[in-house]
Parts: structure tokens; sequence; C-alpha cells
């Protein structure tokens, strides 16, 4: 299904929802009369929340116009000018902070997000820490820290981070936050009970509803599912994220309507947020409106073009309407974009197979193994097809065999594997493997025509 995965690595939250980012606006330090330093801080800080960077920026520009040693407000000013694209300047002003106030804790809780964004997780860990050193309990600094450790392989020390912020402070967030990580070890009884804690203590926490209907799904409990998302839009009309998973389990249910006006309300919530176009384009390649589909497919990509999943959806809709020339450069920027992922170089090599090159496409099936660790039996099946192409009869039987090792009741290996030895003049064989096929699903039309053949 379609649901919103963000993958095992979880952003820190300096990171929330910054992805796409809103356009730039700057406001006249005059917009700013009559206001207090702190209370255009608040309001700085609004807009951060906001994600407007850009006037989040001129209000914190507009403080250090006059007040210049206000380390706090470099801090958030790094914050914004970071999102803004500006690391440099983010840097100097963190750098700026300390001259002013050597030990401020946020200082370094800023410098470990940036650091963690970047992927440099040995510089995050030493920040979030020197925060604790200085604050024992900078909840928001353990939390992120119980993350960071996660990400890098510490899972243990990521439930004890997390439990340590609950400890501290037992809020109906930090319960969320400790679910998060046991939903993704996976301790799914773990993470459920956490969540319920959590509504326990706010019963309008609109995340953690939205996170355990995502948990109930992965159950395929889908009618709790379902329950839970409408209760995160009845706590939080705005929650977009609510909104798109809600619409998925309709448009599994055949309740295209009802689908399509969820994603309606989520591009309405978020325009500029790829995810909402992007199920909206499922949506209408599923009822047949093409033309809109590709659409909100190339509407994703231009909002968020470094990420996959957009390409990935357009890929497949030219590959579905037999448009390869159309989708081979979309395939193609996926793996530029995730070049370890396997899944990536098997789809690509998926279309080339079916534009008959399949030397091209046993490279890119051969990469897919090779990154999967020999685990996934799709990979090692295409290969096998491709390499059968290719006329390498004996390789190509060989992960026909490993295919079947890794999935015995794996249909299609066994008919792929019984014509091969068909073709080969091994005519016992291929009877038991079509025997197999046919014990699997009677009704095969392929297998029932090939055991004709072979009898």
């Amino acid at each position: 299904m379609g649901y919103i995965d963000f993958g095992k690595k979880m952003a820190a939250p300096l990171m929330a929802a910054a992805l796409f980012v809103m356009p730039v606006h700057t406001w006249a330090a005059e917009d700013f009369t009559g206001l207090s330093d702190a209370q255009v801080y608040d309001l700085g800080n609004s807009f951060m929340e906001k994600r407007d960077y850009g006037q989040a920026l001129a209000a914190y520009d507009h403080i250090l116009s006059t007040n210049g040693d206000w380390a706090l407000v470099y801090t958030s000013r790094a914050r914004a000018k970071y999102l803004l694209g500006d690391r440099a300047g983010a840097e100097a002003d963190l750098n700026r902070a300390l001259q002013f106030e050597p030990n401020l804790p946020d200082v370094y809780y800023v410098r470990g997000s940036l650091q963690y964004m970047e992927n440099d997780f040995a510089g995050a860990e030493e920040s979030f820490n020197r925060a604790l050193e200085l604050n024992p309990d900078y909840i928001d600094a353990i939390t992120i820290l119980g993350k960071l450790y996660f990400d890098t392989g510490r899972e243990n020390e990521a439930v004890k981070a997390m439990s340590l912020a609950v400890e501290k402070s037992p809020t109906a967030m930090a319960y969320v936050n400790r679910a998060m990580i046991y939903a993704k070890i996976p301790d799914l009884s773990a993470a459920n009970l956490d969540y319920n804690a959590a509504l326990e203590l706010d019963p309008k926490c609109a995340t953690a509803y939205l996170n355990r209907g995502m948990l109930f799904v992965e159950q395929h409990k889908f009618n709790a599912a379902r329950s839970d998302f409408d209760n995160a839009i009845k706590a939080d009309p705005k929650n977009y994220n609510a909104y798109i998973n809600r619409g998925y389990l309709s448009m599994e249910a055949k309740q295209f309507e009802e689908a399509m006006a969820d994603f309606n309300k989520a591009v309405e919530l978020q325009p500029d947020n790829g995810l909402a176009y992007n199920a909206r384009g499922m949506a209408n390649r599923r009822i047949g409106s093409y033309e809109e589909a590709l659409r909100d497919f190339s509407r994703c990509i231009e909002l968020a073009p470094d990420y996959e999943l957009g390409y990935k959806s357009r890929a497949m809709f030219y590959r579905n309407m037999g448009e390869f020339d159309k989708a081979l450069p979309d395939f193609e920027k996926i793996i530029e974009l995730a070049p370890n992922d396997p899944v990536a170089h098997y789809d690509k090599g998926c279309l080339l197979l079916e534009m008959q090159q399949p030397d091209q496409a046993l490279e890119l099936f051969n990469k897919a193994v090779e990154l999967d660790g020999g685990h996934t039996p799709q990979f090692m099946l295409n290969k096998a097809v491709a390499e059968a192409y290719l006329g390498e009869n004996d390789v190509a039987a060989a992960d026909f065999t490993k295919t079947i090792e890794m999935a015995d009741n794996y249909a299609l290996a066994y008919l792929y594997r019984g014509t091969l030895y068909s073709n080969m003049g091994l005519k016992e064989q291929a009877r038991a493997d079509i025997n197999r096929v046919l014990m699997l699903e009677p009704d095969n039309q392929q297998a029932q025509e090939l055991m004709k053949k072979l009898k």
C-alpha cells in the first residue's frame, strides 16, 4: 500500500517539514515598529513554526540590528539561515552566539541538529552531549540524541535515551518519540503501549493517532487505522498527513471518491508539499485520469527535485503506459539520487528488459542483488530471466534454483525454470517444475499449455 514511510532515519526536530521550503518573503524593518524585541523574537519563532523562514530571518535581523549581543537570537537566526540554504551564514551565527554566551546549551543543540542533517553523526553526537553537559534536563537534546543512536545502529542506547526523556518529562510527545523507536526496531507491542499512554495524557494528540494508525496499517488492522486517522483529523483538521493516509486506505478499498476528496484536501492544506500531489497522482492513475496523474507527479518533482518519490511514480506511470523512452530518464534520476538502493537498480533493469536490452538489464540486476545481499527472490528471479535471454542457460538455471531456495512456493520461479528446462531439452526436470506450478496455481494457463507440450 502507499502509506507514508519516512524510512529508518528519523529527522531531527529542527528538520520538521523542512523538505519543501516555502518561498522567501522579506519584511522591511518598519513592519516591526511598535513591538519590543521580545515580541519580535516571538514573532520570528512563530514564522519558523509556519516554515516561513524568510519572514523569521527578517524578524531576527531586526532585533540584531539594535541588540547585537543577544546570543539566543543568533542561534535562532542560524536555524533560519540553514533552512534557507545559507550554511556558512548559519555557522557564523552559531560562532557569534558562543562569543557572547559560551555556555548556552541551545547553540550546541542547534549546531548538532545541523550536523545531524548533514549526516555528520559523530559531530552531532558531540554537540548534543555538550548541550546536555550544560543542561542535563534538556529534553529536546536527549530526544534527538536517541534518534541519532538509532540511526547509527545503537537501538538499546536509543531506547534508553527515549526512556530517560519520558522519565524526566512524561509528556505525550515523549511517549510518541519512544514509540517511534519501538515501531522501527520493531517492537509493535511496546510501541502500541506508548501511543496509548500518549493518548491518555493528551486525548487530542494528533501525532499519536496518526502514528498509531500507521502502526495498525502495518498490522493489517485497517478499520482501527481508519479510526485513528479520523481522530487525528478531528484533533488537528490541518494535519495533511492524516488526510493522505486516510486517502490511501480509501483508495485500497476502491473508494476513489473519498480518496480523492482527502488528497485534494491535503493539497489545499499544503500546496507546496510534493507528498500530497504524489498521492493524488496515484489516485488519478487508478481512476484513469492519466493527464491529471502525470501533472500531479510532475508537480511533486518540481517541489522536491532531490526526492525520489515523484520520479518513481512518474517512471512507473510512463512504463505502464508503454512510454519506455520517457520512463528511462526518471529511472536514471532515481539511481542518481539513491545509488545504494537495490530497488532503484532493479526497477531500471525491469524497464530495460522490456526494452529488449537484456545485457544492460543484467548489469542492473547483478547490482541489485549485490546491494541487497542476495536476500530478495524477485531480484534473483529477474537476474535469471536476463541470463536466459542472453542464452546463459546453465547460469540462469542455477539462479532460478537460488530463487526457489529463497522462496519454495514461488510459482513463477518454477514456471520460468521449467520453461528453461524445456528449451534445454530437459523434459523430466521441466515436467517436475510445471507440476509444482500446477500444485501451487491449478489455473495457471501458461503451465497448463506447457504441460501439454511436455507430454
